[in-house]
């Protein structure tokens, strides 16, 4: 069965279901279009790229058995209301478990910087369509009679699809961050290049236009087929070269060892789980200890965060405050149950500190 699924995806998020998330976002609908039209074949390539081992596979087709049947039909009702929160949270925890949170936050920074959104707005949109797409996997998956195998046949027929829906100034984005995620081409990378600077060197010989232009032909061709190249590197036929200190340090800052960037986003997609299972003096009494080991765990992420260099700290900060406004949310829920501030708000209030001069860090 020939499907498209960016086309099927594109059909799915129609303007009216575009305009209602910029809406909830707060951002000018252009913009969120923008940001949809490059974040499907992103999502979509890397879970190709996941599924194309046994493992992320079964993974993938285990995340898909978790989703809510019901994700594709209620994501315009949770829009706006109550349940945003909570389809924002599931997506960026899903994603996270499939892709890592390296590799998530590698995308966030490229899609927001390629839409001009701004994080938070990013984080939520990337949360938001992740369930969707899922959900999305979850029906073809049902039609289809599909197991992890033929999931993973499904998404690696779509490498042609992804290719044509990627939007190539996006693309110059994802490659410099080395997200991962799209199948490598069989041909070896010298081979290729060099292949298409032939091309664009005949081109420029037998071409009317001006000499130049087939050459510039041929780099472009060696620049498409680099980014292209710039797949899953569990099956990408390519050397990856060690990233600079540089780099590290930003993408993930480390201080003795410790990863500040992985474990400051652990802590924080824990403390949301804790937050979200209090609904009464008795609960949040029970979540008391793991709202002080948040808050151990962030104390000493700042500690440590004193040890950065300048451009770990930027990093570091910014990954809080992109995840402040969510957390902040759900203090005020849990502080509006009844009976539950007197237990809570101490903690919660330890927590707020430390969130904000983190983010300041």
């Amino acid at each position: 069965m020939n499907v498209n699924l960016v086309s099927l995806a594109q059909q799915f998020l129609t303007p009216e279901l575009i305009a209602k998330i910029a809406s909830a976002l707060g951002v000018d609908r252009s913009l969120i279009g923008k940001a949809v039209t490059a974040l499907i074949p992103t999502l979509l390539g890397s879970l190709a790229g996941l599924s194309s081992t046994q493992d992320g596979a079964k993974k993938l087709a285990h995340a898909i058995g978790q989703q809510d049947p019901g994700t594709l039909d209620s994501l315009s009702s949770a829009l706006g209301g109550s349940g945003q929160q909570a389809l924002t949270d599931g997506g960026i925890n899903s994603l996270n478990s499939l892709l890592g949170g390296s590799t998530v936050r590698d995308v966030a920074g490229a899609l927001g910087k390629y839409a001009g959104i701004g994080q938070s707005p990013t984080w939520s949109l990337i949360g938001m369509l992740t369930p969707a797409i899922l959900g999305l996997l979850g029906k073809q998956k049902k039609e289809q009679g599909l197991d992890a195998s033929g999931l993973a046949k499904l998404l690696a027929a779509q490498k042609s699809n992804i290719s044509s829906a990627m939007p190539a100034d996006f693309a110059n984005l994802l490659g410099p961050a080395g997200i991962p995620g799209f199948a490598a081409s069989n041909a070896k990378p010298a081979q290729s290049a060099q292949a298409a600077f032939d091309e664009g060197a005949n081109a420029a010989k037998s071409s009317p236009f001006p000499g130049w232009l087939g050459w510039a032909l041929g780099l472009l061709a060696i620049a498409l087929i680099a980014w292209w190249l710039l797949g899953d590197r569990r099956t990408a036929d390519v050397v990856e070269q060690p990233k600079t200190t540089a780099d590290k340090t930003v993408q993930d800052p480390t201080v003795d060892g410790a990863e500040l960037a992985s474990t400051v986003q652990k802590t924080i997609d824990n403390l949301k789980i804790t937050l979200q299972g209090i609904s009464n003096p008795t609960s949040a009494n029970t979540a008391l200890p793991k709202l002080k080991l948040a808050a151990a765990d962030l104390d000493k992420a700042y500690e440590l965060s004193g040890k950065l260099p300048s451009n770990g700290k930027t990093a570091l900060a910014a990954l809080v405050a992109a995840a402040r406004p969510a957390i902040e949310e759900l203090f005020n829920k849990v502080l509006a149950i009844p009976g539950v501030a007197p237990v809570a708000k101490p903690a919660i209030e330890a927590l707020r500190t430390q969130l904000d001069t983190l983010s300041r860090a």
